[in-house]
């Protein structure tokens, strides 16, 4: 069984010294379905883990009400459900909390009969899909709104909307809606999530970054210093000229890959602050983060394509805290094998630091991933779906969703 409790730190670094390898190798190690509802998906249930209801893929109306009622996952999870999807009984009768109308004068409300014709006005909408009932709808709402007026105060053009779900019901089903908040943005009406931190920072943060020029450029070695202390993640590319085609393709790549920030210079004191060698060939492209191991150099072809790849691949840490935060990174990720360690939030700083020196050897071929075992509103749904209990240290290989099933490496 691959998972399997670990006593000490020594007996995990033998373990992952003499198994790790083997899992790059096809059919090296034999597979088990997880114990828990095959029928769930892992991402799903990071997603909207904490949510006050995470329904399936079909909701029907309730008779009495006519809002969606949403059918349990599976009837095994009905003791679960509370822990995974908020404490919320349902529809009350308590409007929804939202700042009063002053607050909310940047807000679109939208409905069936004005949505197309909103979407089709504004090239960049972005949608939340809420429950008057919702308490993390509600402590969204005031966020959402000064998001929405500082965007408006700064000229910047988007439109932050809103939809009541509960009354809008085939408008949530037709956009995919799976529980409350839902937050969606529309760029000539094609939708993708937003997975963000629900802050008026955050947002406005992720919306600058998506309508803001693809590349910065680097000129001056004040402002790199800026980038390489403030950024978690940066991209930088040494190039002869800042515009052309290898800077067409550095901003095309930026555009595939949108949760990174991406430079570019032609200056060799700029270039070797970000651990560039002056005298190096251009095009060069360095990936630079705030951890130990900071710097990775690209050494493929320079294309978009390539690039993204090598940054999806490589932004994130040698050891990624799951969290909602950081499970897009995770799941949108081209490496999908990965090792888990489970551990309670005490017992993490014995393993942590083996488990890093392990990923250093299998950058860019596995995912190392730490699930907080006694967090309740992530590590503890993620333990039942792999049918681990207890509180023991325990790792285990995982090899993602490729095939739309989960299995135990053996």
């Amino acid at each position: 069984m691959a998972a399997m409790p670990m006593p000490t730190p020594r007996s995990l670094l033998l373990l992952l010294l003499l198994a790790t390898p083997f899992l790059l190798l096809p059919h090296a190690a034999s597979a088990s379905a997880p114990t828990s509802n095959p029928d769930i998906d892992l991402e799903y249930l990071i997603k909207n883990a904490g949510l006050d209801d995470a329904p399936a893929a079909t909701a029907t109306d309730d008779p009495e009400d006519g809002a969606p009622n949403f059918p349990d996952l599976d009837a095994d999870y009905e003791d679960d459900e509370e822990d995974l999807f908020g404490d919320d009984d349902g529809p009350e009768e308590s409007s929804h909390s939202h700042p009063s109308a002053a607050d909310e004068a940047h807000v679109l409300l939208l409905t069936a009969a004005n949505f197309t014709a909103i979407l089709g006005a504004r090239r960049h909408v972005m949608v939340e899909f809420y429950a008057p009932w919702c308490g993390h709808c509600r402590a969204l709402a005031p966020h959402y709104a000064a998001a929405a007026s500082a965007l408006a105060a700064d000229g910047v053009d988007v439109a932050l909307a809103k939809v009541d779900a509960t009354e809008e019901h085939e408008l949530a089903q037709a956009h995919g809606v799976q529980g409350y908040p839902t937050l969606l943005f529309f760029i000539d009406g094609v939708p993708r999530d937003y997975a963000g931190e629900r802050t008026k920072d955050a947002i406005v943060a992720w919306i600058s970054k998506k309508l803001g020029p693809a590349v910065q450029n680097l000129a001056a070695v004040g402002e790199a210093e800026k980038v390489v202390t403030g950024d978690d993640v940066a991209v930088l590319a040494f190039l002869d000229h800042l515009s052309g085609a290898h800077s067409d393709e550095l901003a095309a790549a930026s555009r595939l890959e949108d949760t990174v920030s991406f430079y570019q210079t032609t200056s060799p004191d700029v270039a070797k602050l970000f651990h560039i060698d002056p005298e190096a060939k251009r095009p060069s492209v360095v990936l630079l983060k705030k951890e130990e191991e900071k710097l990775t150099v690209f050494d493929g072809e320079f294309r978009a394509s390539a690039i993204a790849e090598f940054v999806s691949a490589n932004k994130i840490p040698l050891i990624t805290t799951l969290t909602q935060e950081t499970g897009p990174a995770i799941f949108d990720n081209p490496i999908k094998k990965q090792i888990l360690l489970f551990a309670v939030a005490k017992e993490s700083s014995k393993f942590l630091p083996i488990i890093k020196e392990t990923a250093k050897s299998f950058k860019g071929k596995l995912l190392f991933v730490f699930v907080e075992r006694d967090n309740e509103e992530v590590g503890e749904p993620v333990a039942n779906y792999f049918g681990i209990t207890g509180n023991e240290t325990t790792v285990l290989a995982y090899t993602g969703n490729e095939d739309a099933k989960k299995f135990f490496l053996r």
